[in-house]
């Protein structure tokens, strides 16, 4: 699949195209639904939060309201599903109140910290971009050395060992490392900051 950047996304999603908006969804879904479950809500729930939280988004940003000098992309989705999933915790947690006083749970109530909720998207959002590049690298780089990357960055195996499995040199893991960490980093950049 032919990667595309977010730039590209924005730019093409101002003019209602479908097949941009999947790329969109395709990219930016996962991170929202699991944070959104990580808060407590089921998976259905938080694959309706995850729809409300882009489609508030594609709004906010057709109407001009995202700033891309104001920070990156990922910070702006926080603070629309951050809003989106407390919003639908009190909707639950009011519809668990007209339960009978059994079946009720403390659980909806209780909401943790601001910062716990902050660094539960941040270790998510970071998470699923790391998967996005690392299947980008898969797909643009030689397998082997991909496969050196993943033995000893990844796995944290010893730099001979990779080699003399793989039938490469110590210098050969090591550049294997640097392309793959460089290029991730690229697409890093172009997925999360808006240029």
């Amino acid at each position: 699949m032919k990667w595309v950047t977010t730039s590209l996304i924005l730019e093409k999603l101002q003019h209602n195209d479908a097949e941009t908006w999947k790329l969109f969804l395709e990219r930016f879904r996962q991170p929202i639904v699991i944070f959104a479950n990580n808060l407590g809500l089921s998976f259905e729930e938080a694959e309706d939060a995850a729809q409300e939280t882009l489609t508030a988004f594609l709004t906010a940003y057709r109407n001009g309201k995202y700033d891309r000098s104001q920070g990156r992309l990922g910070s702006w989705l926080f603070g629309i599903a951050h809003r989106t999933v407390l919003s639908r915790r009190r909707k639950v947690a009011h519809d668990r109140n007209r339960q009978p006083a059994g079946q009720r749970t403390a659980f909806w109530d209780a909401l943790p910290a601001e910062e716990i909720i902050r660094q539960s998207w941040d270790e998510t959002w970071q998470r699923t971009i790391f998967e996005q590049c690392i299947r980008q690298v898969k797909i643009e780089l030689e397998p082997n050395t991909v496969h050196a990357f993943e033995m000893y960055v990844l796995n944290d195996r010893p730099v001979d060992e990779v080699a003399a499995e793989l039938g490469m040199t110590r210098n050969a893991v090591y550049k294997a490392k640097h392309r793959v960490l460089t290029r991730m980093r690229e697409l890093q950049d172009q997925i999360d900051v808006i240029e």
